[in-house]
Formats: C-alpha cells, structure tokens, sequence
C-alpha cells in the first residue's frame, strides 16, 4: 500500500446508495453522508501514515474510523440542534454507527446472516429473494438485503473492493466475483449473464476444529476416530470425497490439526477455506498458497498446477490441496508420491468407489493426457485411503472409508474397510485391513482395532 490512490482504495469512492428492508432506516442520506465523510478522512489518514512510513492495519483503521465517527456524531447533533432538528437517540445513533461499520469494513446488510453461527449458505437471487440455510439443512426465506438488483450490485462492488486483500471488479466486463470473506466464508457472485444479480455463500463452523468434536457431533465412531488419528500420524495418504456442503473441507481441517507439531504443512486452494493459519499452537511451521485468477487484461494467472510445482522445493512434510476438480490432480498424485507421506486432498465424488474415476477423468484434463492405464497405477502407489462424507437430514457423517491395495491397467484395487450401514452411518464391512504395512503401521500410531468390534449406537440400523 502506498500514495493517494491506495489509500483511497480502502473505500470505493461511491458508497451503496440505500439500505435493505430489514436493515434499521436512517433520516434521509444521513448513512450515505457518514460513509463519504469516513471514506474521504480514513483515505487521508492512510496516506499520512504511508507517507511517515507507518502502515496501519485492520485494527488500527477500525479505531481511526470510531473515532472519525464519533467526532461526526457530534457534529450532527450540534447541527440538527441548530436547526432545531429532531435529535437522534442513543439506540439510533448507536445503529447509525453500526451501519456505517459494516459497510466500510464488512458486508452491510449481509453482516448479520454472515455473523450467524447456525448457518451454513446464504443463497442471494435478486435483491428480495434471500434464502437461508442452517446447520441442519433447513431451509427458509431471509429478509430482502437491497432496495433494488442495481443497489445489490453496488453492495457486491462494495464488498469486492473492501474485502478483498487485491481488490475484485465486479461489472459487466468482469460479471463473476469469487473471493474469501474475513470470516473464512467463500463469496460467488455473477451479474450480467444472469437474469438477476446472485449471490452465493458459503459459510464454515470454525469451532469444529477436532476429530473428537466431530465424533461428539454424530460425523463418525470411536473406530473411526481412533482409526484417523493413527492414520495421520503414520503419514497415510488420504482422499476425502463428498458432495457439495458435505463436510469435506471441515473434516481434512479436523485430520491435519492430528498433525504433530515438528511437521511443515502446506496447503494449495483456489479460495482459503482451511485456515490452518488460525492454528498457530498447533502448525507453528506453515505455509499457505492460494491460487490467483488472471487480471482483467488475462495475464498475472497462477493456478493449483502451478502451485503445486512450487510445493515440491518447499521442503513440506505434508502437502494439501484444498480441493482437486482439474489438472492439479498430477501435481497432487506425484507429491503423494515424492516423499510427502500423509499428505491430503478433497475431490467431488458420490462414493469411495466413484473417486478413482473422478481422479482418472481429471489426469486425462492434464496437457499429458495420460492414459487411463497409466492413472490408474499412478492412484493406485499414491493413494493410501478415501473417505465419503455425506450431509443425510441435516447430519454429516461418515458413510464409507475404503483401502487401496494396489491398481492394475483398468482399474484401482481396493477394499471397503467401513460400508454405508442402512440408516448412512460408516459401519465395519467385515473386510480386514491388509496386516502388513496397513494395520501394523496404524496400531504403532496408537490405532485400537478391538473398537471395530464394539457397536456404537447406530451399527444395528
């Protein structure tokens, strides 16, 4: 950051015209008049500060724009007494500043679904058809979040330009926005190729952060806990397959944080969802890597592939891709395979069954175009395990964790260690994991195998 122009940047030179239905009403333009005031003193305060050599951070902006607030509130008071105006109360005047916050260092009228803790997607469809999904998978109607499609994409640019460490375009030349919130939460937004201006959000629970936690919340079994943890620790390659909103990034956030300490971990995603940063008691050596689009011009673009090349003279214990929908998918086979044992990633997939084709379609997206022949080997010494998590009624849980044990030209060889049980929970199949290295490797990392023969609660469903 340095000079006028970045400093102005903090702020979009327009302010949002209006405010949601739901959200508190002010007297007529006193919002868009607080945000111009702040934008225009927080733009020269910066530049004072960059020009002294200083570069304040989020906290220190947020104190300067309290009090440049605070100092306009006693400016309209005395003014609206002047003029023998009616005077805010404090409950108003506490809303205006409020809002004012919001809009300049979060979402404005998003804030309070984004401060939520019961959900999990914010579904925008045009400025009054607002869905809201909790943590149960229940569904139901928000409250309109602008006046208008075309105040909702001023919000949007808003948002982009804020929020965002670069900065996002939002406009009809740049009509997609995708970018992480300050909560973690991932943003999609498009206008112009669709009927309306949409929004989509997806939100995480940061407080299920351990295996045990998730065990507590009905995921998975003792077994199964035990079984992860030993599997982490004894440096098991593992794919983690699911549908959309499964619990897939939650779950790998839970495996890696089993991680000791001494290790060095890096992570490769296109949006930081992770957020193994957060965990600095437990990952005290750590690197992060995200993925950046082109510019408007279609250059500056650094995808996973070439991420993942990067990671390879990182020296990492353990290399993770948020999530392999592409090319990137070679990178993450051959890392498995070069030294970075327990490394892990996330894929789409229906099954455990489903995910070595997934993994074989992506190989044949690479430039190589490997043959299926070839995929199938590379999945087969890479790959140690794949876990299936699904959300049934509201509950994610483990439904299926399979074992590879080897590959042949047509297809990837492996056992269903845990099977769906009739109610989706994971239950013993009856197929014993391999004795050498498999189960010997784990029960050295603490694995208790007597748990698989002890039923918990949902076994006889």
């Amino acid at each position: 950051m340095g000079g006028a122009g970045d400093a102005a940047g903090v702020l979009p030179a327009t302010p949002p015209a209006g405010r949601g239905r739901g959200e508190e009403r002010f007297p007529e333009g006193l919002l868009e008049g607080l945000l111009e005031h702040l934008r225009s003193e927080l733009a020269f305060w910066i530049e004072q500060e960059n020009r002294a050599g200083r570069r304040p951070g989020d906290s220190e902006r947020r104190e300067r724009a309290r009090g440049v607030i605070g100092e306009w509130m006693v400016s309209l008071a005395q003014h609206r007494l002047v003029i023998g105006a009616p005077m805010l109360d404090a409950a108003a005047e506490e809303g205006l500043a409020g809002a004012a916050l919001a809009y300049a260092f979060g979402t404005g009228p998003w804030e309070k679904y984004l401060n939520d803790p019961n959900l999990t997607d914010i579904h925008i469809n045009g400025f009054d058809d607002v869905w809201l999904v909790d943590r149960r998978g229940n569904k139901r109607r928000g409250e309109p979040v602008a006046a208008s499609n075309d105040e909702l994409i001023e919000q949007i640019r808003w948002v982009g330009a804020t929020l965002d460490r670069s900065g996002r375009r939002f406009d009809v030349s740049s009509p997609v926005l995708n970018m992480r919130l300050p909560n973690g939460g991932r943003l999609h937004a498009v206008m112009a190729v669709s009927l309306v201006p949409m929004v989509t959000i997806r939100l995480h629970d940061p407080d299920l952060a351990r295996l045990s936690e998730l065990r507590s919340a009905g995921m998975f079994d003792r077994a199964i806990e035990s079984f992860f943890c030993a599997a982490v620790r004894a440096g098991f390659n593992t794919v983690v397959c699911g549908g959309m909103g499964a619990g897939k990034t939650t779950l790998v956030r839970s495996l890696l944080n089993e991680v000791p300490p001494h290790e060095r971990i890096i992570t490769v995603e296109d949006e930081l969802e992770l957020g193994l940063h957060h965990y600095a008691d437990l990952h005290p050596d750590i690197g992060v890597l995200e993925a950046r689009a082109p510019n408007v011009e279609g250059a500056g673009a650094f995808p996973l592939e070439a991420l993942l090349r990067e990671c390879l003279r990182m020296h990492a214990d353990r290399i993770v891709v948020g999530e392999v929908r592409g090319p990137e998918v070679l990178g993450m086979l051959l890392a498995m395979t070069s030294g970075q044992d327990g490394s892990l990633c996330t894929i789409h997939a229906n099954s455990t069954a489903e995910a070595f084709e997934r993994l074989t379609m992506y190989a044949s997206l690479t430039p190589q175009q490997f043959s299926r022949a070839f995929t199938y080997r590379l999945v087969g010494s890479a790959v140690d395990f794949v876990v299936h998590v699904e959300a049934i009624g509201g509950t994610r849980r483990i439904t299926s964790i399979r074992e590879v044990v080897g590959s042949t030209d047509t297809h990837v060889l492996s056992n269903e260690i845990w099977r769906p049980s009739p109610g989706g929970w994971a239950v013993p199949s009856g197929e014993p994991l391999r004795a050498e290295p498999t189960l010997r490797r784990l029960i050295e990392a603490g694995f208790d195998a007597s748990l698989m023969q002890r039923p918990e609660g949902w076994w006889d469903q």
